[in-house]
């Protein structure tokens, strides 16, 4: 069986990497204000949210040398805004992924977040395809509600 546990010390340097916006950048305060109280959460140890935790566990993977793609409807945000994987700039066009921050310099193996339209058969056939052409990716497909899966639902059989 795989040892699956990181450190605390490794997570507490991925999590200060991924809750800390650069300061070039001009965010929604709304969006400052989770990011701070993330960041704060990874320091005291206590109050890390579910988008937290998954940033984590994305981040930790990215740092071990794979390469994470997750799509479906509304995944940068994440459906109940919870997740924050792009957040856009307010002043110029683009955004800023925080989990890449953990990529190595050159590195292939990124995070990325693609907002998907709703033609779940394509897409989820298009995220198996990719799943299949790198073993060492972890492909998601999120499917916001489970109507959302039947016109999966041949893909998945």
């Amino acid at each position: 069986m795989k040892d699956t546990g990181v450190d605390l010390a490794v997570l507490s340097e991925i999590g200060n990497k991924i809750t800390v916006l650069p300061p070039t950048g001009n965010f929604h305060p709304q969006i400052v204000k989770i990011f701070k109280a993330r960041n704060a959460a990874i320091n005291s140890g206590e109050g890390i949210d579910w988008g937290t935790a998954e940033a984590l566990a994305f981040a930790t993977l990215i740092d071990e040398g794979n390469h994470i793609r997750i799509s479906g409807q509304d995944v940068e945000r994440g459906t109940f805004s919870h997740r924050h994987a792009h957040v856009f700039y307010q002043d110029r066009d683009g955004c800023y992924v925080p989990i890449n921050a953990i990529a190595k310099e050159n590195s292939t193996r990124t995070f990325i977040a693609s907002n998907s339209h709703l033609s779940e058969y394509a897409v989820l056939g298009y995220e198996f395809g990719y799943a299949q052409a790198d073993p060492s990716t972890l492909v998601l497909w999120e499917a916001q509600f489970g109507d959302f899966a039947n016109g999966a639902q041949i893909m998945i059989d």
